[in-house]
């Protein structure tokens, strides 16, 4: 008989884990007092060759891009290159004033683009790997009025993991929280005490940077670690499940597979060379040129520039994960711009040279 997973988790569970020789599959059983059931996950054995994706995008044909925007990683202004910058048959409808823009197929209602400003949050505020791969699906196929044999190509960007962090940090500042965003997973939202608030009351303005270190449960820290990682592998939010070294294992392996996965990934510090393979792994071209702020011309920057060392050692211990996956994602992303590079040579050009 099967059981549900938060009710396996408060009475103990054992996890086989057996590698397939031929699908690279994971096998999860799961077994509570004679109770168990078999899942599938992708495999923690990364490939060692890299992934390279081209993709030429049919904007009339079945398939969609969903965009996994990660806080605090210029997700907002490569989320408007989306829908107002991208030269395609039928352009995204923006209203001024709108926060949103219809994206639609020529000569069809149908939508190919999933994202923050083509359908809002559907799947929750900034929703997670985790989120967005149990909710898509069935919400396109809700959405489009029947099944179809379709493709999902995720596409997210990233940003160096200590300058993220210390611009999530100003947003608190500001007033911002995420208090909404779900974090749901395996079917439910967790408890406070998986996932108790790092303060009390409406928002964390006076937050001071001491205060945000100290902050166990801060989502802060490793998040696009977290929000690239199949979280159902680690027991999602409850960390009983698994010792602390374990769970950061998994999730830094389950990180890695899915990003390298991904049809594309951009880095914020690398905003022509974001473009440049955006272009040639989907075959779409902007209209304008991404244009690339130093880091002394964001919040986080100036902010960083007069950090006490010591607060900047903390914020590397915290952003351990986050920090291995940049490196990660860095050298895939070269390797990928070189592959594109000896097929197309340098079709553009940065602020400083060729690419």
């Amino acid at each position: 008989m099967a059981v549900r997973l938060h009710d396996i988790l408060k009475t103990g569970f054992v996890v086989i884990a057996v590698s397939s020789i031929f699908g690279g599959i994971v096998l999860m059983y799961v077994c509570s007092h004679g109770s168990c059931r078999f899942g599938t996950s992708h495999s923690l054995a990364r490939n060692t060759a890299a992934m390279i994706n081209e993709y030429p995008f049919d904007v009339e044909g079945e398939d969609i891009i969903v965009f996994l925007h990660i806080q605090k990683t210029g997700g907002t202004k490569f989320g408007k290159h989306l829908v107002k910058n991208l030269n395609i048959k039928r352009p995204c409808d923006c209203i001024p004033r709108r926060k949103r823009c219809t994206c639609q197929r020529p000569n069809s209602t149908k939508t190919w683009l999933f994202s923050r400003y083509s359908l809002g949050w559907p799947c929750g505020l900034h929703a997670d790997w985790t989120e967005l791969h149990a909710c898509v699906p069935g919400l396109i196929s809700r959405h489009e009025g029947k099944r179809k044999k379709r493709k999902y190509l995720y596409i997210t960007i990233l940003r160096e993991p200590v300058a993220r962090c210390v611009s999530e940090f100003r947003c608190y500042q500001r007033g911002s929280t995420w208090k909404d965003a779900l974090h749901k997973c395996n079917g439910r939202v967790p408890t406070k005490k998986e996932l108790p608030p790092c303060y009390k009351g409406e928002n964390w303005t006076d937050v001071t940077f001491p205060e945000f270190l100290n902050c166990s449960s801060n989502l802060a820290f490793n998040r696009q670690t977290r929000m690239l990682a199949d979280l159902r592998l680690v027991g999602c939010y409850d960390s009983t499940v698994m010792p602390q070294k374990r769970r950061d294992e998994i999730l830094l392996k389950s990180a890695k597979i899915n990003l390298e996965s991904m049809t594309y990934f951009a880095l914020v510090e690398y905003q022509r060379e974001s473009q440049y393979l955006f272009e040639k792994t989907l075959g779409m071209k902007f209209y304008r040129p991404f244009t690339q702020l130093s880091a002394e011309d964001t919040r986080a920057g100036a902010l960083s520039a007069n950090l006490d060392p010591r607060y900047v050692t903390r914020l590397e211990e915290r952003n351990r994960l986050d920090i291995e996956l940049y490196s990660f994602a860095k050298e895939l992303f070269f390797k990928r711009l070189k592959h594109f590079k000896a097929i197309y040579g340098n079709s553009h050009t940065t602020n400083t040279g060729p690419i």
